[in-house]
């Protein structure tokens, strides 16, 4: 065996114990680090040992199945497999694989122990939410298929749902997954959707060949009734983006239990759905592209001086696609389908275009534009962003962000980081919506921000509940504490707006203060 050159081995070793290069037929060509003690091979053994004679059937089916999916584009990985030489214990390795444009023969492979990465398979994942399952697989199947028409020619994809009336312990799910698992390729390309639902990714059988029946063999394994239904990628063409995009909103739909949306009405009209929503998503590309959507501001007034603070920035579509039935449900699909940090983006391009008009005609307002959870989750938007924010840090007085919680955000920390230079470099930023969601107080916790917007769900009805403003009070004594601002939406009377002055509320918001507008005003500019 020759050896790899020393700037791919140091690559390769800054994460790994082991690279090793392998032929189309699993080989080993070349091998470098722990061989002989992990592998019982040495460098210049002079017969080829073929990596899968040192793997569990398990891993031999991993490896098998995933390196079908390599482009030359893509790698796939970590997941943990156990190697090791016949009769003597296994090791536990994670293992990404490779092949490089240049040589489509050649499978590359790195071996690391799991600690080094940091990886305990059973912690990391009672640690996940659902949602983070989710986020996971969608970038699995991003990975598998866009650009690749071999891996959509040899791969299904098969939904499940517990039957009707049954609850499913958590014991139960964790089972199922870990069955999905084991025949999902490369054994990580199955997720928990939602309580009851489930996804993997798996091989088609070969020709001649009988499908599985996953369901019944599930009921058999756990005595649970399921139902299922299979989506063939290559019908679905997934390795066009824009399909992918299509079939990530179905998932999600089904997740939901959207109408529509449910296991027979995927196993009966799987292409019509993913047809129809690759159609919204150029309908709304082409948005993007001609720019056919406007702004409107509604005026954000300090409840102690009853002047107008700022404006938020609402969008406004001239044209809704078919089945898109508001403004909100809008946004909400360019989240589902990908779309929403190029949406955010532009709205940001636009905000600071009207900022710069205004101030060329002698003044502008401060104006707070709305970021989604998922743009934010996005490191390449992030850098985008920053990169706009410091080539317009005069307009900082002007400009400021609203974290909204429509999308789960992932990795709190990496914003938190990015939230602390934006505000270093003079802007504000606002986290939306508070209450709204669970993670809320987590949020709030790991993102240092300068004011929080209540949700109005609180505010509605707090004139004669009790509770409501019990609630109110807790929120505002807590940024006090904080040294953050508040301000209260949904304010549609005067005794709204008084009721939140008295509980000490920064800042008001809603019809009461005025409608959004594509001009800068306020109906009423008294603030009580």
């Amino acid at each position: 065996m020759k050896r790899v050159p020393d700037r791919f081995l140091g690559y390769a070793f800054c994460v790994g114990d082991l690279l090793l290069e392998l032929d189309d037929q699993f080989r080993i060509l070349n091998a470098d680090g722990a061989v002989k003690t992990t592998l019982g091979i040495t460098s210049g053994q002079k017969v080829p040992v073929n990596f899968l004679d040192l793997l569990t059937e398990r891993g031999k089916a991993l490896i098998v199945s995933t390196a079908k999916t390599l482009t030359g584009a893509n790698r796939l990985g970590p997941f943990t497999i156990s190697v090791g030489r016949p009769g003597v214990p296994k090791e536990q390795f994670a293992i990404f694989l490779a092949k490089l444009p240049t040589s489509a023969e050649k499978i590359y492979l790195v071996m690391s122990r799991p600690y080094r990465l940091g990886l305990n398979e059973k912690a990391a994942q009672a640690n996940k939410t659902v949602d983070d399952k989710r986020a996971e697989f969608y970038e699995r199947l991003e990975g598998l298929f866009e650009g690749n028409a071999d891996a959509q020619n040899q791969m299904l994809i098969t939904v499940l749902e517990a039957g009707a009336g049954q609850e499913l312990s958590a014991g139960q799910r964790q089972e199922i997954e870990k069955y999905l698992k084991s025949y999902s390729v490369g054994g990580s390309a199955a997720t928990q959707l939602s309580d009851d639902k489930f996804a993997f990714v798996h091989e088609k059988p070969g020709e001649g060949g009988r499908p599985t029946d996953f369901a019944g063999e599930l009921q058999q394994a756990t005595g649970l009734t399921m139902q299922a239904a299979t989506i063939d990628a290559a019908q679905s063409q997934l390795s066009e983006q824009d399909n992918m995009r299509a079939l990530i909103f179905s998932l999600q739909n089904f997740a939901r239990e959207s109408d529509g949306y449910g296991v027979g009405d995927i196993a009966r009209n799987c292409g019509t759905l993913i047809g129809e929503t690759t159609e919204r998503v150029k309908a709304f590309r082409q948005v993007l592209e001609d720019g056919n959507f406007s702004l409107v501001f509604q005026p954000i007034v300090d409840l102690k001086r009853g002047t107008t603070h700022h404006f938020e920035a609402l969008t406004r579509f001239e044209e809704l696609p078919p089945s898109i039935k508001s403004q909100w449900e809008m946004i909400r699909f360019a989240e589902d389908v990908g779309l929403i940090d190029d949406f955010d983006y532009a709205v940001v391009s636009r905000a600071i275009q009207k900022l710069r008009e205004l101030l060329k005609k002698g003044g502008a307002p401060g104006i707070a534009v709305n970021l989604s959870g998922r743009s934010l989750s996005n490191p390449d938007f992030l850098l985008e962003l920053m990169g706009v924010l410091k080539g317009n840090d005069d307009l900082k007085r002007y400009l400021s962000l609203e974290i909204t919680e429509s999308s789960t955000i992932h990795d709190l920390d990496m914003l938190g980081g990015m939230l602390n230079d934006v505000r270093n470099i003079g802007f504000k930023v606002y986290l939306d919506d508070f209450g709204a969601g669970a993670a809320g107080f987590q949020y709030l916790k790991k993102l240092k921000v300068d004011a929080l917007k209540i949700d109005g769900a609180y505010i509605r009805d707090a004139l004669t509940n009790r509770q409501d403003r019990a609630f109110l009070r807790s929120m505002v004594t807590l940024c006090k504490d904080l040294g953050i601002d508040t301000v209260g939406e949904w304010v549609e009377t005067r005794e709204h707006a008084e009721l939140l002055t008295s509980l000490g509320v920064d800042y008001g918001q809603g019809y009461y203060f005025g409608k959004p507008s594509p001009n800068f005003l306020v109906t009423r500019a008294e603030a009580v």
